[in-house]
């Protein structure tokens, strides 16, 4: 079985001569999908060897350079390329009759209300032996988290039945709609086309933070890829209370997905700009006011403000996997980043970058232990946990992507950059990361590459204790996990949920409200068509392990058995600050579900998913 991994899209960065494409990640691997990645990455390594790194006892700590203000200049729009997924796994019906035996873990409680189906939890079983380093010694002790909205007041728990799959005429910008078949209220706030004159608006992805701390705003990318002839691109600002258009945001981030709302703040905006003056390379961290476009420079990376060790010639930085900042107990924000120029050679055929993590607030740098060689592949540049406690290490990117797959990552403590443990979690996979209410750090996501009955769309792990929790897949009774999905757990003030995204068969998992779950489905149009999870949105109580499904957001241009696959047809579910709202995009395909359409050019538009939890 091949496993599927995480697409990308590319993104150039000026005219640099090192970047040919900077990339950040796509949609989750179909079944009877074909092609490759199209990174096409012209960076070429200069003359010479990368210097070896040096990891001291304590952080290096550098000073940082003096806050600035200055003008604002255009941005360079990201042009991502939509490609088909790098890899596929077969059309199976697994059984789920058995379930393992399972341990669960001491912070998990019980479900606060029945289902069909009961979560299980197994202790890690690495195949992958750990470095020789002495493991940490931080605590893994938690703190809970603030309880946030129950998101699942009100909403209809379905467990496994089949739902029917009706239809649904596209609505009009502006129009409210109710799903005939979840009852859900779902809103169109776009008209690309005619607004932008772009085939896309979208949330740019469902691990990026699209909304502000009070949601009064959030940010829609629109492709450049997709821009018609004089149509915009680049991240538009939106009113999060009317959805009405407000501008289009002069920044420049790193990448498509890598700018991060203030926690605090609902009018600033963070973002590293990469860029050049005069000849000279700059990196800046930026802050900018949404509402007045004043921008701040709070620390500059480039030309002087890099780690011990990084090699000369670096052009530019990065984020790898758009996650969200780490906010430690101090409130600090910690960045897991990459540093990337001539001198820093190609990993696995992927642009490379010099790794290091970062403390925005003490300026200073964590250098990994030597468990993660310099230079990492982009896709394996460590990420902060949601505590800031923690670095994961995607190690299946940094084997070489789709040619030794691994499900393991690496845990690092974010103050020492030290070896912790193995986690038997493949983060080469779409996931996110989160929290549950008893605070412990965790990865949840799609697993397609663990031993059976391992995968699932809704695995988790607990990145305290390693353990992994099937909320959603084989070992609970759903089968295999269904294509094209992608999680997102970005409602930070009500961090113990995640949503997933479906397309999976796009004609749906049975019909006549006949279906039974993780089964391949309809081969092609049937009447009367019923989904399980196929098509969906899903919530999903971290603490709890319990599932809702709430949507059907009718999206097929991301069908992995389509001729000719569209990349933004995939669905971003991305959360409000508080969970109550979900932003989606679709094309609207599936208006008729027993007769879907695939058109890869079709105008892609955003809607909001109204929980009754909003009010």
């Amino acid at each position: 079985m091949k496993t599927t991994r995480r697409r990308f899209i590319q993104k150039s960065l000026l005219a640099l001569p090192a970047i040919g494409s900077l990339a950040s990640c796509g949609g989750g691997g179909p079944a009877g999908a074909s092609g490759t990645s199209t990174d096409a990455l012209a960076t070429s390594a200069a003359t010479g060897s990368t210097p070896p790194q040096t990891t001291p006892a304590t952080p290096a700590l550098i000073d940082p350079a003096p806050a600035q203000t200055v003008p604002t200049t255009a941005p360079v729009t990201p042009q991502p390329t939509p490609t088909s997924p790098s890899s596929t796994q077969p059309a199976q019906t697994p059984s789920t009759a058995t379930q393992p035996v399972t341990t669960q873990p001491a912070t998990q409680p019980a479900p606060t209300q029945p289902t069909t189906t009961q979560p299980t939890t197994t202790q890690p079983a690495p195949t992958q032996s750990a470095p020789s380093q002495p493991t940490s010694t931080q605590p893994t002790s938690t703190q809970p988290v603030a309880a946030g909205t129950d998101l699942s007041a009100g909403l209809v728990q379905r467990g496994q039945a089949p739902v029917a799959y009706s239809k649904l005429a596209k609505p009009a910008k502006g129009q409210t709609v109710t799903d005939p078949d979840f009852g859900a209220t779902i809103i169109r706030i776009t008209d690309c086309v005619k607004d932008f004159n772009n085939l896309c608006a979208a949330p740019a992805y469902p691990t990026a933070m699209a909304w502000n701390c009070d949601e009064t705003r959030f940010i829609l990318y629109l492709p450049a890829s997709t821009a018609l002839s004089g149509g915009q691109q680049g991240w538009a600002m939106y009113d999060g209370t009317t959805y009405a258009f407000i501008k289009m945001l002069d920044i420049n981030p790193a990448d498509v997905e890598q700018f991060y709302w203030d926690h605090q703040n609902p009018a600033i905006l963070r973002y590293i700009d990469n860029h050049q003056v005069g000849g000279q390379y700059l990196a800046d961290l930026t802050e900018i006011n949404v509402e007045t476009g004043a921008k701040t420079v709070t620390y500059s990376f480039l030309p002087n403000g890099l780690p011990p060790g990084c090699p000369a010639g670096t052009q530019g930085v990065r984020c790898g996997y758009p996650f969200a900042l780490g906010i430690n107990a101090q409130g600090q924000r910690i960045w897991g980043l990459g540093a990337f120029g001539p001198n820093v050679p190609n990993v696995a055929g992927e642009l490379g970058v010099w790794v290091f993590g970062f403390n925005e607030a003490t300026k200073q740098f964590i250098l990994y232990d030597s468990t993660i060689p310099q230079p990492q592949a982009r896709g394996s540049t460590p990420f902060p946990s949601l505590s800031g406690k923690y670095f994961v290490w995607n190690s299946a990117a940094a084997s070489g992507l789709n040619s030794t797959p691994t499900t393991n990552s690496g845990v690092f403590d974010a103050t020492t950059g030290k070896f912790v443990r193995w986690v038997n979690f493949d983060t080469n996979e779409h996931c996110d990361t989160a929290l549950d209410a008893n605070g412990n750090d965790l990865l949840v996501g799609s697993q397609f590459s663990r031993n059976d009955p391992g995968n699932g769309n809704v695995i988790v792990c607990n990145l305290n204790t390693g353990a992994v929790s099937n909320f959603v897949g084989q070992a609970s009774g759903w089968g295999y996990p269904v294509t094209a999905a992608l999680s997102g757990a970005t409602a930070w003030k009500n961090p113990a949920w995640v949503v997933t995204g479906m397309t999976g068969n796009i004609y749906g998992t049975g019909s006549n409200g006949q279906a039974t779950p993780g089964s391949s489905g309809n081969s092609g149009p049937t009447p009367n068509p019923c989904t399980i999870l196929d098509q969906e949105i899903m919530l999903t109580n971290l603490t709890t392990g319990v599932s809702w499904r709430v949507a059907h957001h009718r999206s097929t241009g991301d069908y992995s058995n389509a001729a000719q696959s569209n990349y933004w047809a995939q669905t971003n579910v991305t959360f409000s600050t508080g969970g109550t709202r979900i932003l989606f995009q679709s094309d609207w395909g599936n208006a008729d579900p027993s007769n879907p359409v695939v058109n890869p050019n079709a105008a892609v538009d955003t809607y909001v998913l109204v929980l009754p939890a909003f009010g």
